[in-house]
This record gives structure tokens, C-alpha cells and sequence, in this order.
């Protein structure tokens, strides 16, 4: 029985986006025994998938100090070294191809011209071939695969009957919304600059809702805020916050997602709801949806695509075309009529 660690510490995104690479990891070595490396918050997230052996949480940033982190990691590592026979690292950050270096056992990683710090690849015993950057990169970690011999002609996610928490099925209950169908709005963004502004929401908002039950999504108390002061404005309701286990069940019974490149975009293109996906400095052919049906919506700008957290004019998304983003959502929302399985 082999021995496998999957690194992808973060973000809640990216984990989403190497769960494919997992599941087929899992079947092309369905005796392997497979335990996956995330942060606190990708742990949690990972607890909902069915078929990993063993989660470890790696909480190094909490730690202050250099002082308090060497001797984290330290820890650590002698817990797990020569626990593993086969490293995978999709991070490709000098901090997770060290961890991989330090676990022991063969390592297998991206080349300088696809790690996103190229000096992690000093730290792999096994490169993967140059991958195009701007192809997808679900795709870039399946290809990641082709250095242990397995391949997947097909993106698939592990799977299991997710179910609401009693605090959100008394939720739905209430308002009467049981059997699904309501459009989520999601005004989170990850980054300051994949977000949408307020007026900018409430014109989806009021472009979108007549007929449909209109949930605003959230993730933080700033967000929270964003999201309340739509809603007041028009017919709208604010979501519950919700843990990882009901965000899944909620994005999988909507009848659409409108979101920026964020968790809940990822999460509505493996459960197969359609979305719009706006996007400002991040790709839609590298992180968009793949399900058919769902749209990418961006306004290009010699800037584009700078993977920038923050920027000073925010104009790839000041400067999105609203009217886009609504006609979008109603072309998928007709489509769901016409072919509502």
C-alpha cells in the first residue's frame, strides 16, 4: 500500500481546483493510502469529500514570530517524516516544496516555469513538463499526475449526498424555499480586488428579481454589510452564515450563482450550477468555470489578468458592464426552464 501526501495548503479556491487531481489520484491508486496537507481553513473545507485517509492541518501562520514557526515546524516534521513514499505538491511556493522536501519519500512537483515561486522546484525529486499557463488549472494539476503514470480524460470531483445543518434547513423552511431554486448573489471576492461595489450589486440585484427568490451570499462582517445593504434595498434576503457542509448543499440546490472568483464560483462548477463568474484581475480561461452553460464575464484592459490583491483604480472591475452580468444570469435562468434536469 503506498503511502501519498497531497500539499495544497490554500486558498479555499485552489483546494477546490486540486480535488479533481485528487479523485484521480484516488483511482488511478484506489489502495493507496492518501492524506492530504491545508491550513485550518482548507481542512475544514476538506472534511466534506469523501475518500481521503487522513487530513493534516498545517497551522504555521498562526504562529509569531520566526522563532515560534521554526520550532512549529520542526515539530511537525519529525511527527511525519518517512511517513510518506509519494509527496505530490500542487502549492508550488518555496514554503509547501520544503515541507515536501523535509517530509522525505519521492517528491513530485511543477517546473521553475510553473511553481509559483520558481525555487520550489530545487526542492522536487521529479518535475512535471512546462503545463501553458493560461489553459486551466484544474488542468495543471492533472497534468501534475503524469509524473506518478496516471491520467484523467475527464474532470470529476469526489462526491457524496450533501445534507442541510438544522439551522439552515429552518431557514429555508421559514421563507418556504425547501425545495431550492433561488438565485445567489455573492458579494465576497477573496481579494479587495475581485470585489464588486455595492451599487454594483444592488444593479444585478434589481436587474434579476423579478420572479426569483434572490439570496445575498457572504463570508465576512464586511461583506455582510455589503450584502444587507442591497437586500434593503430591494427584494432580496440575506443568507445565514454557513460552514463548508451547508455552503455545498446551498450552492448545489440554486437555480444560478452570480459570483466573483471565489470559493462559492468553484464550488457551484463541481456541484453543476450554472454561474456567471465576473471577473477583474484573475483569468477566466485559467480559474473560470468549465461546466457548460455557465459565462465568464470581464472587462480587458492592457492590465488584465495581473493577479494583483490590490490596486489603486480597480478598473477591470469599476468598469465591468452591469448590463452583462444581468443578461447573462437571465440566459441561463431560461435555459434552466427549457432543460430544467
Amino acid at each position: 500500500m503506498e503511502r501519498i501526501a497531497v500539499i495544497r495548503l490554500s486558498s479555499l479556491g485552489d483546494i477546490v481546483h486540486t480535488l479533481p487531481a485528487f479523485q484521480a489520484l484516488r483511482r488511478g491508486l484506489p489502495e493507496a493510502r492518501i492524506t492530504w496537507i491545508a491550513e485550518p481553513a482548507g481542512a475544514a473545507l476538506l472534511a466534506n469529500f469523501p475518500g481521503i485517509d487522513q487530513i493534516l492541518v498545517f497551522d504555521l501562520k498562526s504562529r509569531p514570530g520566526w522563532t515560534a514557526k521554526a520550532r512549529y515546524l520542526a515539530g511537525f516534521v519529525r511527527r511525519w517524516r518517512g511517513q510518506f513514499d509519494l509527496v505530490f505538491d500542487f502549492q508550488g511556493l518555496i514554503k509547501s516544496a520544503l515541507l515536501a522536501f523535509l517530509l522525505g519519500g519521492r517528491r513530485l512537483g511543477f517546473g521553475r516555469r510553473n511553481a509559483r515561486e520558481p525555487v520550489a522546484a530545487l526542492f522536487y525529486s521529479s518535475r512535471a513538463p512546462y503545463f501553458p499557463e493560461e489553459r486551466h488549472v484544474i488542468h495543471k494539476n492533472l497534468h501534475l499526475l503524469s509524473r506518478a503514470g496516471i491520467s484523467a480524460a475527464t474532470v470529476e470531483y469526489p462526491r457524496r449526498q450533501w445534507a442541510p445543518s438544522p439551522r439552515l434547513a429552518g431557514f429555508l423552511e421559514e421563507h418556504g424555499w425547501e425545495r431550492g431554486g433561488w438565485i445567489v448573489l455573492n458579494v465576497g471576492g477573496g481579494w479587495p480586488s475581485k470585489l464588486l461595489s455595492e451599487a454594483q450589486w444592488l444593479q444585478i440585484a434589481r436587474g434579476l428579481e423579478a420572479g426569483r427568490p434572490l439570496l445575498m451570499l457572504w463570508g465576512n462582517e464586511r461583506e455582510k454589510a455589503v450584502a444587507e445593504a442591497v437586500a434593503r434595498q430591494c427584494g432580496a434576503v440575506v443568507a445565514p452564515f454557513m460552514e463548508f457542509g451547508d455552503l455545498i448543499f446551498f450552492i448545489a440546490r440554486a437555480r444560478l450563482i452570480v459570483s466573483g472568483d471565489t470559493l462559492a464560483l468553484h464550488l457551484a462548477d463541481m456541484v453543476g450550477t450554472p454561474a456567471v463568474g465576473v471577473f477583474g484581475p484573475s483569468s477566466p480561461a485559467r480559474n473560470g468555470p468549465l461546466l457548460p452553460g455557465s459565462v465568464a464575464v470581464h472587462h480587458r484592459l492592457g492590465c488584465s489578468f495581473c493577479y494583483r490583491r490590490r490596486c489603486d483604480t480597480m478598473a477591470c472591475m469599476r468598469d465591468i458592464a452591469i448590463v452583462d452580468v444581468i443578461e447573462a444570469a437571465r440566459r441561463i435562468d431560461a435555459q434552466r426552464d427549457r432543460n430544467p434536469d
